[in-house]
């Protein structure tokens, strides 16, 4: 369902591409149990090719919020300072464990004392890594990686084989949190729907 701005936008609110290329009516939404928290650079919220819109409008419990430094961000520092919640960052490296692993760390919490959310940055990975260092209080944060998975993001450059789009990260994080991949599936055929229709214009701009 295209949902302008106003009559006269060109745009879709809810998947924010151009009505032409609106891709609401292959959204699907997802009920995932853990929330996800968007942290998404200002220069990926016009982006085209972007996809934590996408993600954010499959899933009930997500949330984008746009910027750079969020050290004074008063909803950010209420988060992460919340007693009963245990923020992770989406993070691949050394430090990071996997779902698996935080899974039996959480077994060994008394039931029901603390909830699990997940934070993902949007941007890429220069600008991601810009944002991780401008933010103390998320390099801070303990973090979550999701293992050598080969990134089929085809209409954006890559800088290492394993990076992910957002809609991917997304994807792979609940799957193997939750354990219930076919669930999230939907997020995948999204995805390839906005692959497929990127090439299809390229193949018309050379025809």
């Amino acid at each position: 369902m295209k949902q302008p701005n106003d009559k006269n936008s060109r745009y879709c609110t809810r998947c924010t591409r151009a009505l032409k290329a609106c891709l609401c009516e292959y959204i699907v939404p997802l009920e995932n149990r853990t929330p996800l928290y968007i942290l998404q650079h200002p220069y990926e919220v016009a982006h085209p090719k972007g996809t934590a819109a996408l993600l954010a409008a499959s899933l009930q419990q997500a949330e984008i919020r746009v910027g750079e430094d969020f050290s004074g961000d008063t909803w950010l520092n209420d988060l992460l300072a919340d007693p009963s919640l245990r923020c992770y960052l989406l993070w691949p490296d050394e430090e990071a464990i996997s779902p698996a692993e935080l899974r039996e760390q959480m077994a060994s919490v008394s039931s029901g004392a603390t909830s699990v959310a997940f934070i993902l940055l949007d941007g890429t990975w220069r600008k991601a890594f810009r944002m991780l260092q401008s933010n103390p209080a998320l390099a801070r944060l303990p973090r979550i990686g999701l293992g050598a998975i080969a990134g089929q993001y085809a209409i954006r450059k890559k800088p290492f084989p394993e990076a992910l789009s957002t809609i991917e990260a997304g994807y792979h994080l609940l799957s193997q949190w939750e354990g219930e991949p076919e669930r999230y599936a939907p997020l995948l055929t999204l995805f390839e729907r906005l692959n497929t229709q990127w090439q299809a214009f390229a193949e018309g701009r050379r025809t």
